[in-house]
């Protein structure tokens, strides 16, 4: 009995084989990298549920010293989001690879990532690398964060005058 696949695998030629493995390889590595942009959002989510619930405890018992505690809740997120967009990063050099094969070999599709990283002005493949600049330096990693901190700072400075 032979295996449908090995069937259909006999009738193809090998570039067309590479070119459908290039396609589902690709696929699933746009799959990967949304599937990590879920997980950041709901990390995000999570970490902004927290710095509301520091705000409304530094209000309800009226310490404005918990403002500034808090800003711990942003910082321990951001390093875990930094983790999360390092190892999505990790899958980016792949996409660009395989985009670089189909556009050599005649194709102009598909091409999402570099057809993004065009339109904004990006390189494909980023100057520094690394934990530090693919995660925690990542504008849009730290920039959400950076705003809490200094939110919290801010009330908890200001806090003791309404707070009395």
């Amino acid at each position: 009995m032979s295996n449908p696949s090995l069937a259909k695998l006999e009738n193809q030629s090998l570039t067309e084989f590479e070119l459908n493995m290039l396609e589902k390889e690709y696929f699933f590595l746009q799959t990967t990298i949304e599937d990590y942009n879920k997980q950041i959002w709901a990390i995000k989510a999570l970490c902004i549920s927290g710095t509301a619930g520091a705000l409304a405890l530094m209000i309800q018992v009226k310490i404005s010293a918990i403002a500034t505690i808090g800003c711990s809740i942003p910082l321990f997120f951001w390093i875990l989001e930094g983790q999360w967009k390092h190892f999505q990063r990790g899958f980016y050099p792949r996409v660009v690879e395989i985009e670089s094969i189909l556009l050599a070999r005649g194709y102009c599709s598909p091409g999402i990532y570099g057809g993004w990283a065009r339109t904004l002005k990006r390189s494909a493949i980023p100057k520094r690398q690394g934990f530090l600049w693919d995660g925690l330096f990542n504008p849009s990693v730290y920039a959400t964060y950076v705003l809490q901190i200094g939110f919290l700072l801010v009330m908890g400075a200001i806090a003791p005058g309404f707070l009395k």
